[in-house]
């Protein structure tokens, strides 16, 4: 895993719900089990750019071998977490290196993976931020 990539994820302390990927792991009171939930698919945001899952670019190569560099055509997008959500983030980043060995993982390219699975997946989205109390007023 290379951390010099790492750049935009900063914690401040506390638990956060949700952000653990999908398993059957015991689960913390803070944390919220999305498959449990029920969210109104009235709700839902429904499909979302930065979705598609085809990996392509240029000349028909897979997404990390037509970059220049892992920074390429990429917009910055920091966002600050609770120190909960920065340890799952760390814990994946290791399984996914794990899992993936051999190739050169980078960090940027798990986190945007994670983004873009968050923006197909909103009914996950919405019962997390349920748990954290949106919608209750």
């Amino acid at each position: 895993m290379h951390s010099g990539d790492a750049e935009g994820v900063e914690t401040d302390g506390g638990a956060a719900a949700g952000e653990h990927p999908a398993d059957d792991a015991e689960r913390t009171e803070g944390d919220v089990d999305v498959r449990e939930s029920e969210p109104d698919r009235a709700e839902t945001v429904g499909s979302l750019p930065g979705t598609d899952l085809d990996g392509l670019e240029r000349g028909g190569l897979p997404y990390i071998f037509a970059r220049r560099t892992v920074k390429a055509d990429r917009e910055a997008l920091p966002v600050y977490v609770r120190e909960e959500a920065g340890r799952g983030v760390a814990e994946l980043e290791r399984r996914l290196d794990d899992r993936f060995d051999g190739d050169e993982l980078m960090s940027l390219d798990v986190r945007e993976a994670l983004l873009r699975a968050g923006l197909r997946n909103t009914d996950d989205v919405v019962a997390v931020l349920r748990a954290w109390g949106y919608g209750r007023r």
